[in-house]
């Protein structure tokens, strides 16, 4: 079967239940870039081109959409499509969001709203040249999301039917049985869209991701972080499930961020790799106290 042309995870837009807090963290200490405001949405970005990579609304928290970026117009028609062949009804739009050319939206069947996108800016990343001005502490780019579902095999088995994404890892307690989380990609990275087990009912988000150029950096940033009052939930350690190196909290608006760096990269024909407990995927070095709070989302 040939799928439709998926690069990478673009951005996410994400509700924030205090838009001015967020907004104080996001471009203060956590160093993002604001990239545009338009409706009731502000649009931010790592600053080093002009895409945006995370949007943030008012209201409930949790993930409103996500969306991932493709070559052209011409593999959107493709998308569209692929939807209405398994029953999806997309919609497609131009210059929804800035910097977006062409897109087509779906819902999914678990009700996750996926955005698929042609965006104006397609340079590749020159941390020497950034587009616009940028704090050294900040994030160079997005990384991934991870979204809650009720039933994590089906959601990551539809991108993976549907759109050609490929099976990184799944943990699987019970041969056979439920998945707990799976991570899937269409980059070279390790996982662009991630599952997590949804534990209690309207959480949809469990973390959106940014990506470190390594330790040190990472390493500053957070300083930067804890000097500002702010706190980790989880980390920093090293995930056996894509060797990333993470950290993990919870920002003023109400939603979880991962601070991630140096994360696997897998060859096209890499299997799937099975895990049969959360432990194992959790950390490399050690067996970290893990707060009730990580299986919950936003």
């Amino acid at each position: 079967m040939s799928y439709p042309k998926v690069q990478a995870y673009e951005h996410a837009q994400i509700g924030v239940n205090d838009l001015g807090a967020a907004l104080d963290f996001c471009t203060g200490p956590f160093g993002l870039v604001e990239i545009a405001r338009q409706g009731n949405a502000v649009y931010l970005g790592c600053g080093y081109d002009d895409n945006h990579d995370l949007s943030l609304v008012v209201g409930d928290t949790g993930v409103r959409h996500f969306a991932l970026r493709v070559p052209s117009s011409e593999d959107l028609d493709a998308i569209g499509e692929r939807c209405r062949t398994v029953g999806l009804a997309p919609e497609r739009s131009t210059d929804a969001e800035p910097g977006e050319v062409d897109a087509v939206s779906v819902a999914l069947p678990d009700g996750h709203v996926i955005e698929f996108v042609v965006v104006a800016d397609q340079r590749y990343l020159e941390p020497y040249r950034p587009a616009r001005r940028v704090s050294a502490h900040g994030p160079i780019d997005n990384d991934h999301i991870s979204v809650l579902s009720a039933d994590v095999r089906r959601s990551a088995m539809f991108l993976v039917d549907t759109f050609g994404f490929r099976l990184s890892d799944v943990t699987e307690p019970t041969h056979g049985g439920d998945w707990f989380a799976a991570w899937t990609r269409m980059s070279p990275g390790h996982h662009d869209v991630g599952f997590n087990v949804a534990t209690v009912s309207g959480e949809t988000l469990h973390h959106v991701a940014f990506a470190y150029a390594g330790i040190d950096h990472l390493k500053v940033a957070l300083d930067v972080l804890s000097a500002a009052g702010h706190r980790l939930e989880l980390g920093p350690g090293r995930h056996p499930v894509g060797a990333n190196l993470y950290a993990y909290m919870w920002t003023p608006g109400g939603n979880r961020f991962e601070l991630c760096a140096e994360g696997a990269i897998l060859d096209p024909g890499t299997p799937t790799r099975v895990w049969r407990s959360i432990d194992e995927t959790l950390d490399a070095w050690g067996r970290p106290a893990v707060p009730t709070t990580f299986s919950r989302g936003s």
